[in-house]
């Protein structure tokens, strides 16, 4: 079957691409400038973790593999620089051949979202050493993986200036046309249902050899998956179009708390042409239903119950777009987009980042401040930098812990 697949699908030149990087890193990884990361991402679907896992299976490597279900903080991903893990299997040494290790980060675009930090410091371990400063920081012999889908956001894009890139396309119609001519004979419909998905095909696939096909709940095991699509647009359909609840998909987590706080600024330009005598009641509604929304927001953050997280997008967002579809009878043609950021998302950032400069000078809150303190009182930022350079705080750190006290002073 594998075989079939390979042939179908015909990613020899990507494969290849792949092959090269490993062996060019296994020759020149004590080079500080060498690249250390393959950043490869597509659809979901496209077959990438697969891909990526048989290929280095084929090269005889051992692979440590961490997705989304596994931790990927600062402190677990600092085990992987040279100063903790070996490039090779300890165990095959004992049979006189080395085995190689290879680190594949799947879902790499989920971690952003609770692992704070960790994505951080997999840039920093991976990226080629140019700076004075950079040579400083660890690294590691172990080529990394980094796998994602075709959602980018910045942090992502930072990692990616750091890797070889490489884009792994769903199959064409013609090509699952092929596959399923091969897997399920006599059945060229059934291209409708797998939507491009290599994961739906073999799922349809085991259904079939099972004998437990069922034409009529096809529609249903397999819905079509939602399109990644910008804040505004997805703001934009949501204003002008009453959605259902099963909508809701159209919406990444990492989406739902920017889209809400969209839709309640633009709804008040439509609120400008409705009667204002509609207008009050309606509004209150959606006011105490936002509040209630902002208010379990709050919980969720403090005490990191990220389960309410859908209860409160849907509260915030779908209850009260359906309240306001009832009387709405004009649409937006374009989005206003004003970035805030709210007073207590900007006090639990500086928290953090007070206790990560103590962690760092090794120092309680009282003495880390004493300490700026004096460091101020020099004038040259170079003699400064000189004297924190044992510590990963950079010149952005400094000035920001300046900024701090002169507003808290």
């Amino acid at each position: 079957m594998e075989l079939i697949f390979q042939k179908i699908l015909n990613r020899d030149v990507i494969k290849q691409q792949v092959v090269d990087f490993l062996k060019y890193f296994d020759a020149n990884k004590r080079n500080i400038l060498t690249k250390r990361c393959i950043y490869i991402h597509g659809p979901t679907g496209a077959g990438k973790t697969k891909f990526i896992m048989d290929i280095l299976k084929e090269l005889l490597y051992d692979v440590i593999n961490y997705d989304a279900c596994d931790t990927r903080t600062k402190d677990i991903i600092d085990n992987i620089s040279t100063y903790h893990s070996s490039d090779s299997n300890v165990i095959s040494l004992f049979t006189k051949k080395k085995t190689k290790i290879a680190i594949v980060m799947d879902d790499i675009e989920c971690m952003n979202n609770g692992d704070k930090g960790g994505i951080n410091t997999l840039i920093k371990l991976i990226r080629p050493k140019k700076t004075k400063r950079q040579k400083l920081e660890g690294t590691t012999h172990i080529p990394v993986i980094c796998i994602g889908n075709n959602y980018v956001d910045k942090k992502v894009k930072e990692l990616m200036k750091c890797c070889t890139v490489i884009e792994l396309k769903a199959p064409t119609t013609i090509q699952v046309k092929q596959l399923l001519q091969h897997l399920i004979p006599g059945k060229p419909e059934y291209s409708v249902y797998v939507d491009r998905d290599l994961k739906k095909i073999m799922q349809l696939y085991t259904i079939v050899q099972n004998n437990k096909i069922n034409q009529q709940y096809l529609p249903y095991l397999f819905e079509p998956k939602p399109i990644n699509e910008d804040s505004k647009q997805i703001t934009k359909r949501i204003i002008n179009n009453p959605m259902k609840l099963k909508d809701h998909s159209i919406m990444n987590d990492t989406d739902r708390t920017i889209v809400s706080l969209l839709w309640h600024e633009n709804i008040i330009d439509l609120f400008e042409k409705m009667n204002i005598q509609d207008v009050i009641p309606l509004y209150v509604s959606i006011l105490d239903l936002i509040c209630f929304s902002d208010y379990i927001d709050r919980i969720t953050f403090q005490k990191q119950i990220w389960m309410f997280n859908e209860m409160s997008s849907i509260l915030k967002t779908f209850y009260t777009n359906y309240l306001f579809q009832q009387q709405n009878t004009h649409k937006i043609s374009d989005i206003r987009f004003t970035k805030v950021l709210t007073k207590y998302s900007t006090e639990y950032n500086n928290i953090g980042f007070i206790q990560r400069i103590c962690k760092e000078l090794n120092m309680d809150k009282k003495d880390m401040f004493s300490y700026i303190q004096q460091l101020r009182k020099i004038d040259n930022i170079n003699i400064i930098m000189q004297q924190i350079d044992h510590t990963d705080i950079t010149l952005l750190d400094i000035q920001r812990i300046f900024r701090f006290m002169d507003k808290n002073s």
